[in-house]
């Protein structure tokens, strides 16, 4: 429990007085901005309420707020269903003040990782004279720094500087503005049965002072607030309700908060517009799909509701298909499982670091159904290869994005029952500044798209890294490409500066080894495949030089070039990734990434 009188980070900040009109005027203008009138709150902690020392609002002209002096005594019961409106009521806060919000804290609750656990909690809070003040939210003005500041906000860069400056000027100027709150002085209990917060200690003929008489409550919190405690509860309900005076107002705080509005509510429409508009962008839905009709055959999972949160781990069923997911958040909170009766394949679960993120997938998909997949996170960690490899990759990420949740359909199997057919990662845009690799550009994969081969990816020892350059590949030939391996140089690692990927393909053909000098980099590369192989490669330099034209030359032509950034300076080719067998290289991709 908690007696508290007058806290560090109580409800009346210390402000500056102000110039009185009248006796009664200055003491309501005292009383007022002791206990905060016209200042915001910060709503996104679960713990309760917290003021902003800034006064966000002004009276437009000829506005004032209504004073009404209350003289009864009142008790009331608020029921919370959660952690958080518990502890909000307990302050004062009604629960229609405690749950106006607006997506901006949403997102800032959610970044604490506080689990707001479900139940139900009482509060009484029992109230004598006091003073009950409102104001129309049309009667106020944003303060100019305020407006200000949300101005330079939007006019940041990067979404994701536009995005951290919105969340700096709340965290400073605050989330609300209260628009009807109670001064005066009162007892909270709280608890989570009504017996607890209905002590018969209240209810006696007691000698005793208040923090005496409710300190030795168990299974409740109590808190008075501007009240003195050596009086006794009788006194205190007596002496608070009848005598008058500023002599007796001299201990009152903000007991209640009624009403509240979204300080962004306070701004004109043109930049709550940019606002709302601005945050329509913080999620990204990739790969795209068009929307059209459900069959009765299909099922939907979507994991929008929780795209305010981060992920902790994800756990995944496979055989050679998909069946489940699951995605367990980093405050505790677990997405229901997507897909279908988990009775086929073995499960397996994917955990991420602290501050660790997917920030690209690869997705196999071949006919109606989805057969792997495979996450890579922003250290350069990538997951196993779940389920079967059939079909062509698709690689889904977003610039500057990571992965938050999953958009999921479902099929009838007619052999397995439900399994998934399809998949979209739903990408969130504001958690960091920039994603490593984000820029590197992915060709277009050739070669197999049938089942032809097992997936590889060279990226496994690049990671991140933008030190590590091609310095040869070594391509085993004859009517196709049998094999075909990278070797590194990192030149930022003395003491390891080359590294060698492992051989892709089989061992048959002719070797030929292209070697590029220091400052050579590939920029474009053609060749041919069929339908289950690669059958031709050739390298091309950014000095104008070529490697020999290796294989055969059946199949369709193909070629990728290297992009070109906004200096129009050529990307280079940094790794390969694509598919093999114990006999042959059966397909292809192409990473470039800046110099």
């Amino acid at each position: 429990m908690s007696l508290n009188s007058d806290s560090a980070v109580g409800n009346n900040p210390p402000l500056p007085e102000a110039a009185p009109s009248s006796q009664s005027g200055n003491l309501n203008d005292k009383l007022l901005r002791s206990a905060g009138w016209l200042r915001g709150f910060r709503t996104d902690d679960i713990s309760g309420p917290r003021i902003s020392p800034y006064q966000v609002a002004s009276y437009e002209d000829e506005s004032y707020p209504t004073i009404e002096e209350e003289n009864n005594l009142s008790a009331e019961i608020i029921v919370a269903g959660t952690k958080r409106e518990a502890n909000y009521a307990h302050r004062g806060w009604s629960i229609d003040a405690s749950t106006v919000t607006c997506p901006w804290t949403y997102s800032r609750f959610a970044a604490r990782n506080q689990h707001n656990a479900e139940g139900t909690w009482y509060t009484r809070l029992i109230k004598t004279r006091r003073l009950k003040v409102e104001v129309l939210l049309t009667a106020l003005a944003p303060a100019p720094r305020f407006e200000a500041e949300i101005k330079a906000a939007l006019d940041q860069s990067t979404l994701f500087e536009k995005f951290q400056a919105i969340y700096r000027v709340l965290e400073h100027w605050g989330d609300v503005v209260p628009l009807e709150i109670e001064v005066g002085s009162s007892i909270a209990l709280t608890g989570d049965r009504m017996s607890y917060v209905q002590p018969s200690e209240l209810d006696e003929i007691n000698p005793r002072n208040i923090s005496a008489r409710l300190s030795n409550l168990k299974n409740v919190a109590a808190t008075i607030t501007g009240a003195n405690l050596g009086r006794t509860y009788d006194q205190w309900a007596t002496d608070q309700r009848y005598s008058t005076g500023p002599a007796k107002t001299d201990q009152w705080e903000r007991i209640t908060v009624n009403r509240v509005a979204p300080t962004i509510a306070l701004l004109c429409s043109d930049l709550q517009a940019r606002l709302s508009a601005l945050y329509a962008q913080r999620l990204s839905y990739v790969p795209l799909k068009e929307v059209g009709a459900i069959g009765w055959n299909y099922r939907t999972y979507d994991d929008n509701k929780h795209t305010l949160r981060t992920i902790s781990n994800i756990k995944i069923r496979s055989s050679d298909f998909i069946e489940l997911l699951s995605i367990t958040y980093s405050d505790g909170v677990t997405s229901n499982s997507h897909g279908g009766g988990g009775h086929v394949g073995t499960e397996y679960e994917f955990a991420l670091g602290v501050g660790e993120h997917i920030a690209e997938m690869f997705i196999w998909v071949e006919g109606d159904w989805l057969h792997g997949l495979q996450f890579i996170t922003t250290t350069g960690r990538f997951s196993p290869q779940y389920g079967a490899h059939y079909g062509a990759p698709t690689i889904a990420r977003c610039q500057g994005c990571v992965l938050v949740g999953f958009l999921g359909q479902t099929k009838l199997h007619p052999k397995y029952s439900e399994m998934f057919s399809g998949i979209q990662g739903i990408w969130r845009r504001d958690l960091i500044p920039k994603v490593p690799k984000e820029d590197d550009v992915y060709s277009e994969y050739f070669g197999d798209k049938n089942r032809s081969g097992r997936p590889f990816n060279d990226r496994v020892l690049v990671g991140n890294s933008k030190s590590i350059y091609i310095s040869s590949i070594q391509v085993g030939w004859g009517d196709l490409i049998d094999s075909i391996r990278v070797t590194f140089t990192n030149k930022e690692d003395a003491r390891d500066p080359k590294l060698s990927a492992t051989r892709h393909g089989g061992p048959g053909g002719h070797l030929y080894q292209f070697v590029l000098e220091d400052g050579e980099y590939i920029v474009s590369v053609s060749g041919k495949h069929e339908v289950n192989c690669i059958t031709q490669l050739c390298f091309g330099t950014n000095r104008g030089r070529t490697s020999q034209v290796l294989g055969g030359g059946k199949g369709q032509p193909f070629s990728s070039s290297a992009p070109l950034d906004n200096d129009e300076n050529y990307f280079r080719l940094q790794y390969i990734c694509g598919k093999s067998n114990e006999a042959s290289l059966t397909g292809i991709m192409f990473v470039w990434t800046p110099c």
